[in-house]
């Protein structure tokens, strides 16, 4: 009897994104449902965003080593791929997952043949096979193009020998987004707990998200900021257990051994909301635009330290170094903000643009 292997599907199903976003697709491991004899001894992860025509995309390559301990065998492997939410158009593009492209899988240097099922419960291996669904059945008369109550089994049959086993599986997707942040990004690393050895014996996970960029990474699987090699970028621990990491390059890389996940990885950039989708500005929230622009740079509010930081924008975007602590770190968390101990601040190297929103910004001093 054939056996079946599953990566697990999405664990972030869109209770986090509205209408108001995008959720396209979720990264995940290559995971047994039941293995006892496979274990990954060796996995490199890279995540790579990269902009084609205006469009955020997530490519993935994953690199794993197995060694099989027991003789040859050969596993149905399935990666399963939520229908996207939101504002996006949920129908099936030729079978396949609307957001999902160039799926691929190389296994010990033999490029495998995949399938695309479309599949609408979660018992959907019956009589060792997939239980797939035509289009028809699966969209039907009550279609929501917003939020498709189906998902996608791309899966392949791996064979693998006795000893050790190499696979390469890469694909790319549409990242998620929403009003409050440009593009985010989830993958599964528990899954890696379900392999025979219930870890990753050599672990490395390698981020890049682009040039002069900053985003945020929950600490889910790691303590803070020390275990990871960020080069010349600078991370800074945020108080909703989280690490926010300006990196010039847009690289990061995370290395771990005997590697026994508690958590997801999470990755979502720190470009806020524009005034438009808040009523004050709170700098334990919310972001500030490296460029003033009196029709959306936020001008009211919530606190007196709030105030403070948002007056002193325009001399921060030109790197005044600030001697109030908490000023100064806010603008450091910021990824545009590069300080120049040798401006001076003064109103005078303001332009006419900004002297007028500082104005506005005064007027509407939050204790008035």
């Amino acid at each position: 009897m054939k056996k079946l292997i599953l990566i697990i599907t999405c664990l972030l199903q869109c209770s986090l994104f509205a209408n108001d976003g995008a959720y396209f697709a979720s990264g995940n491991q290559l995971i047994p449902i039941v293995e006892s004899d496979i274990e990954i001894t060796k996995e490199i992860l890279t995540v790579t965003r990269k902009v084609i025509n205006g469009t955020d995309y997530v490519y993935v390559t994953v690199d794993y080593t197995f060694f099989n301990s027991s003789t040859a065998k050969q596993l149905l492997v399935g990666f399963e791929a939520p229908s996207p939410e939101g504002d996006v158009n949920g129908f099936p593009k030729n079978g396949r997952h609307p957001y999902m492209s160039d799926f691929k899988v190389l296994m010990n240097g033999v490029l495998l043949k995949h399938e695309t099922a479309m599949v609408n419960s979660e018992t959907y291996y019956i009589n060792n096979k997939i239980d797939a669904k035509t289009e028809e059945e699966i969209v039907g008369e009550d279609f929501n193009v917003n939020n498709p109550d189906f998902y996608y089994v791309y899966h392949f049959d791996a064979k693998f020998k006795s000893g050790i086993n190499k696979i390469t599986h890469t694909y790319r997707f549409e990242m998620s987004g929403s009003v409050s942040e440009n593009y985010s990004f989830d993958y599964i690393l528990t899954a890696a707990n379900r392999w025979a050895n219930h870890q990753i014996d050599d672990f490395t996970l390698n981020i890049d998200m682009g040039i002069k960029q900053g985003f945020d990474i929950e600490n889910t699987f790691f303590n803070g900021s020390a275990d990871w090699i960020i080069g010349n970028g600078r991370a800074i621990s945020l108080a909703h257990n989280s690490t926010r990491f300006i990196t010039p390059n847009g690289k990061i890389s995370f290395k771990k051994e005997n590697f026994h996940p508690k958590g997801e990885l999470y990755v979502s950039s720190i470009d806020g909301p524009l005034k438009n989708y808040f009523t004050s500005f709170d700098f334990r929230n919310h972001n500030l635009p490296n460029k003033i622009d009196s029709n959306h740079t936020a001008t009211n509010a919530v606190d007196e330290t709030a105030f403070k930081i948002l007056r002193n924008l325009p001399f921060a975007i030109r790197g005044y170094v600030f001697k109030t602590k908490i000023i100064q770190e806010y603008f450091l968390s910021q990824k545009w903000y590069t300080p120049n101990p040798n401006y001076i601040a003064s109103l005078e190297s303001l332009l006419p643009a900004e002297k007028e929103w500082l104005f506005t910004v005064k007027q509407n001093e939050w204790d008035k």
